[in-house]
């Protein structure tokens, strides 16, 4: 910074001015400075400006798997929000692992980051959600805890999950199982009470032998229907509480030859790129994932201003998508 000063015959506070924008600089003078800071290369020093401004620029992400349609998509529409502002992302993927989602809580308070948005579910994330001495704000997406009162971003689950299940309904099936992932997960346990929401509105008698649950991967997804199609009472129709899922649930469908047309119905929760060009195309419960990135990066962006947030928690809704997958062709 003395050698801009020194280029330019100005102050060392008047080139702090202009990079931090902190106090109005003359424009011939400011653009001097930025011409002297092009030429020698200069840097600021991010981790020396944030001792002053007490902001590091950088928000912390936490999520399962960044390879996770939902999850990628979620991190590009959080970026779109957060560039323009000068922020950008730590990404942390925890593969539902507690003990990765510990080590990650713990690198980001430690990198001072401004603020943290996280699809957590370990205990440490609601201490810290109701930790007032912590001060770094959290924004809780996709999931959230029992009788939660944080900040958080997400769908309605059960709302969407009854929307699947009772389309099924009406295309005629009456016998409907679940892939319902894993209990610890607040999105698998109401979607998989808004299926039986929907059976129950309907008259039609619940068979938990019918609900299967594994690991969200594409593997747990491969077990899942293994166990499903060996079921000595198989059901005629299938609810996926999950793309990665329903990703393995097709490829074992695939590696036995089966045509899902003359065996079972299937409704996944969430969209993806390869679901309409599956054979059949997949009906599907939409988010709107885009939506939900976009919300809560302006909700993190407000609450490490401390600006008014307008609403604590944003739920949106669902959307059914109707193919093919779903139709009933046989009696």
């Amino acid at each position: 910074m003395k050698d801009v000063a020194d280029l330019v015959g100005v102050s060392k506070t008047t080139v702090s001015h202009v990079i931090n924008s902190s106090r109005f600089v003359e424009e011939e003078t400011r653009r001097k400075v930025l011409d002297a800071i092009q030429e020698l290369k200069y840097r600021p020093s991010a981790a020396a400006r944030s001792l002053t401004t007490k902001k590091t620029g950088i928000v912390g992400i936490v999520i399962s798997d960044s390879s996770n349609p939902f999850f990628g998509e979620l991190l590009l529409s959080i970026e779109e929000v957060l560039r323009p502002r000068n922020y950008a992302l730590i990404i942390c993927n925890t593969a539902e692992t507690l003990d990765y989602e510990a080590h990650y809580l713990d690198l980001l308070l430690n990198q001072r980051v401004d603020g943290i948005i996280a699809a957590a579910t370990s205990q440490p994330w609601i201490e810290l959600s109701k930790a007032k001495i912590q001060q770094t704000p959290v924004v809780f997406v996709d999931r959230a805890y029992d009788n939660f009162d944080g900040y958080y971003v997400g769908v309605d689950n059960r709302a969407g999950a009854y929307l699947g299940t009772q389309h099924l309904i009406q295309q005629g099936y009456r016998k409907i199982g679940v892939l319902a992932g894993m209990d610890r997960l607040s999105t698998m346990r109401e979607r998989l009470d808004g299926c039986c929401q929907a059976l129950k509105d309907a008259g039609i008698p619940i068979n938990y032998d019918w609900f299967i649950r594994s690991q969200l991967s594409p593997e747990g997804g491969r077990q899942a229907m293994r166990e499903f199609l060996n079921l000595p009472d198989r059901p005629e129709a299938l609810f996926i509480n999950n793309n990665l899922l329903a990703l393995g649930a097709l490829l074992e469908i695939s590696d036995r030859h089966i045509d899902l047309r003359n065996e079972f119905g299937i409704v996944v929760f969430d969209d993806h790129p390869w679901a309409a060009v599956s054979s059949p195309a997949l009906t599907v419960v939409r988010q709107p994932t885009k939506q939900i990135g976009q919300a809560a990066a302006e909700m993190i962006l407000s609450l490490i201003k401390e600006e008014p947030v307008p609403e604590k928690s944003v739920v949106f809704s669902c959307e059914l998508i109707e193919r093919q997958s779903s139709q009933r062709y046989k009696d």
